[in-house]
């Protein structure tokens, strides 16, 4: 069997897998601790008076119960919301992660300027997204609370506005600092290589030597470095996305731990297995058998 089609259909295996094994799992996981309130904000008992006295009974038995939608349409308006923060995170990583190795690759040789910038890339992929996301939220309210009557940026909240802004750096971050560590280490060795070397002798631009020369080359690592970095926010999706109260699927897929709501708890650990599955095959694919050819 073909190797790139092989790695093609191990993401709907690995998706049908993990779906099987979570749904016999979750069930009975959820039966033996006790439900608990997900977050603040949300009523889930009721009082009653007895005779005996005030029984408490917990309403929210599912995701449904407490956002008062359907399971169909809540789980696609999640997982559109998801969706959305990780395309906007690869478009920033591809974008800024390139142009981040391209420099870094250009300035190999000077120690303090290559060196500074690949050191400021490996402290932000060793930090947590969801410490950026924190931090970025009281950065914001202490900025914003300096000012007379002003708001720097929504601290919480879902939109397709500037609501957008703080939850996609948080989650980007780990995918920018990735891709532009794989990209400056893989550009700096084709900028190495004897093709580019008779490229400078001959007078041509430096950009039209990235251009024409080098991108060809260092395309599919750049693709390989975008989709593990992305793997790495897809791993923060959810916790992100509930410290912010994005709406999405891994904020959902936490709370319904807390109701013990099974199908929406299975539903999103399927998707985010999905994704992570498929930025898996895509950076597998990717990744170049030879960095580059001399001939």
């Amino acid at each position: 069997m073909n190797t790139t089609l092989a790695r093609i259909l191990r993401v709907p295996l690995t998706v049908a897998a993990i779906w099987v094994v979570l749904a016999i799992a979750t069930p009975l996981a959820m039966a033996r601790y006790a439900f608990y309130v997900p977050r603040p904000g949300i009523t889930c008992t009721s009082l009653s008076f007895t005779p005996a006295g005030i029984v408490s009974t917990f309403t929210c038995r599912s995701l449904a119960d407490i956002y008062h939608r359907s399971f169909e349409d809540l789980m696609v308006d999640a997982t559109f919301r998801s969706v959305a923060l990780l395309l906007g995170a690869g478009v920033l990583a591809l974008v800024l992660g390139g142009l981040i190795g391209v420099t870094a690759a250009l300035l190999r040789r000077r120690a303090f300027a290559g060196g500074g910038i690949l050191g400021l890339t490996s402290l932000l992929s060793a930090i947590p997204a969801f410490f950026v996301a924190y931090f970025l939220q009281i950065a914001v309210i202490v900025l914003g609370a300096s000012e007379t009557g002003g708001r720097l940026l929504p601290v919480f909240g879902f939109g397709y506005d500037e609501h957008l802004v703080l939850p996609l750096v948080a989650i980007s971050l780990p995918a920018i600092a990735h891709t532009a560590q794989l990209a400056a280490t893989r550009i700096g060795d084709v900028l190495d290589a004897d093709f580019i070397t008779a490229a400078n002798a001959k007078g041509l631009r430096t950009s039209w030597i990235l251009a024409v020369h080098v991108l060809p080359h260092v395309r599919p690592v750049v693709l390989e470095g975008l989709g593990g970095g992305l793997r790495i926010s897809v791993a923060s999706l959810p916790i992100v996305e509930f410290l912010f109260k994005w709406g999405g699927i891994g904020q959902l897929s936490l709370e319904a731990v807390g109701v013990h709501d099974a199908a929406g708890f299975v539903f999103g650990a399927v998707v985010l297995g999905a994704l992570f599955a498929v930025l898996g095959a895509i950076a597998d694919i990717s990744r170049p058998r030879a960095l580059f050819r001399s001939a």
